[in-house]
C-alpha cells in the first residue's frame, strides 16, 4: 500500500513512560505538603493520590477518555467535600502535568532519526491518549528535541475529549492530514487501543514493541516492529 501519512502514538512508542511506585509517591510527598493545609493526613494523600489513577484507568477503558489534571483535582475534591484554594489547585495541577515530562522524559536517538526520516516521504500526526502531561506539554518536549517541525500535528486525547480506539481520533488525524484513512498506516503498542482502533477506521498498522511487547504475540497488525531500524525497513 502506498501510504500518505503515518500517524505515531507516543507514550511506549516514541518515548517510555515511566510508570513506577517512585513517581507515584513523588506526586504522593507533593500533594501532601498541599494537602496537609487541609488537615489531610499523609495516609489519605495516598489514597486520594490512587484514586486519582483509578478514576484514570475506569474513564480510559470504559468511556474512551482521559481526565485532564485538573479534572482529576476536581475529583478530588468531590471526594472530600470542598475546594481548594485556586493557589493551591493551580500549584497541584502544574506540578503534575510537567513533572515527568520536566524530570523523566527521555527521547532515543534513533525515535529522532526515524522521525526525520519518516517525514521526508510522509505526513506525520501523533495520536496520543494523555495521561497527567497534557498535549502541550508533549508538543514542548518534542520542541526541545527539535521535532514538532516534522510533525504535521497531534491529536491529544486531552483536546479532543475523546482517546483510542475510538474512531474520532484517527477520523481527526485523516482531517489534520488531509489524507484518507485507507492511506495511512499507525504505529503504537497497544493492541486495543492502537491496533484495533486504527484497524477498524481502514487505516494499516504496525505494532511496536520496543517499549512494551505485551501484545506481541496476540496482535491483529499488519506488521510488528521491536526497534525503530525494523518501523523503518516497513515504511521506507
Amino acid at each position: 500500500m502506498d501510504y500518505k501519512t503515518v500517524t505515531l502514538d507516543f507514550w511506549d512508542t516514541l518515548a517510555f513512560y515511566p510508570m513506577t511506585d517512585e513517581i507515584f509517591m513523588e506526586r504522593v510527598a507533593h500533594a501532601s505538603d498541599i494537602f496537609r493545609k487541609y488537615d489531610i493526613g499523609y495516609e489519605t494523600s495516598i489514597m486520594l493520590m490512587r484514586s486519582i489513577y483509578e478514576n484514570f484507568e475506569n474513564l480510559w477503558h470504559n468511556e474512551f477518555r482521559t481526565p485532564t489534571t485538573p479534572e482529576s483535582f476536581r475529583f478530588i475534591e468531590k471526594i472530600i467535600g470542598y475546594e481548594f484554594d485556586k493557589k493551591h489547585f493551580d500549584e497541584l495541577v502544574r506540578y503534575n502535568e510537567q513533572l515527568i515530562t520536566e524530570k523523566y522524559f527521555v527521547l532515543r536517538r534513533e525515535v529522532g532519526e526515524a522521525i526525520i526520516k519518516l517525514a521526508e516521504k510522509y505526513r506525520l500526526v501523533i495520536i496520543s491518549d494523555t495521561g497527567f502531561e497534557p498535549g502541550r506539554e508533549l508538543r514542548k518536549a518534542l520542541e526541545k528535541h527539535g521535532l514538532m517541525k516534522y510533525i504535521t500535528e497531534g491529536v491529544f486525547s486531552d483536546e479532543t475529549g475523546f482517546s483510542k480506539p475510538d474512531i474520532r481520533a484517527f477520523q481527526k488525524a485523516s482531517e489534520i492530514s488531509r489524507t484518507a484513512l485507507s492511506e495511512m498506516i499507525h504505529v503504537g503498542d497497544r493492541e486495543l487501543k492502537d491496533i484495533r482502533g486504527a484497524s477498524d477506521a481502514g487505516m494499516g498498522t504496525i505494532l511496536f514493541t520496543g517499549f512494551r511487547p505485551d501484545d506481541k504475540d496476540s496482535t491483529t497488525a499488519d506488521h510488528t516492529a521491536e526497534s525503530w531500524d525494523e518501523v523503518l525497513r516497513i515504511l521506507l
